[in-house]
């Protein structure tokens, strides 16, 4: 995730420059972003920003809980093939999650994760380990994760927009 730290501020100018729906939406994230200093909560933010940007839904890969005592947790994990969980200590607190954790087809693979960026990557290591494939609804966003060369020309698109 450390390319995420390079390109932040190109994707930002990215996210700035979106029109229709999903440039309103980036623009709550950007708010988001500059209400924090939290290296992790802006990764995680950014994550979210391109994730709208390529026009697929945060909610297909992140489904957050703001209890850690949640009955729902452990139902919606049977529900899902592929997601990261993240459990947050109080209602407005996300900036420290109590536990992150990545479900592969409705069981628990890996909790006691410490972020949303390092859940991202521990997820597309287990992907290759795994020998999965993403899930078409996040592709685009796979992909990305993935390399920002090589790709289809929705992330060359992408890619073009922010130089090394």
């Amino acid at each position: 995730m450390e390319k995420l730290d390079c390109y932040m501020p190109r994707l930002l100018s990215l996210f700035k420059k979106k029109g229709g729906a999903a440039g309103v939406k980036l623009q709550g994230i950007q708010e988001m972003l500059y209400g924090s200093n939290i290296v992790e909560k802006r990764r995680k933010t950014v994550i979210r920003g391109l994730i709208i940007y390529l026009g697929e839904n945060v909610e297909d890969l992140i489904k957050e809980y703001q209890d850690a005592e949640d009955a729902n947790i452990q139902e919606d994990l049977t529900q899902h093939v592929l997601k990261i969980f993240v459990v947050n200590k109080g209602a407005t607190d996300d900036d420290n999650p109590v536990d992150v954790e990545i479900a592969i087809e409705g069981a628990e693979v890996l909790s006691g994760i410490s972020s949303v960026a390092q859940a991202c990557t521990f997820l597309m290591g287990l992907i290759y380990a795994l020998n999965l494939s993403y899930p078409k609804e996040l592709k685009y966003t796979f992909e990305v994760f993935q390399k920002v060369e090589k790709t289809t020309s929705k992330v060359q698109s992408l890619r073009r927009k922010l130089p090394a």
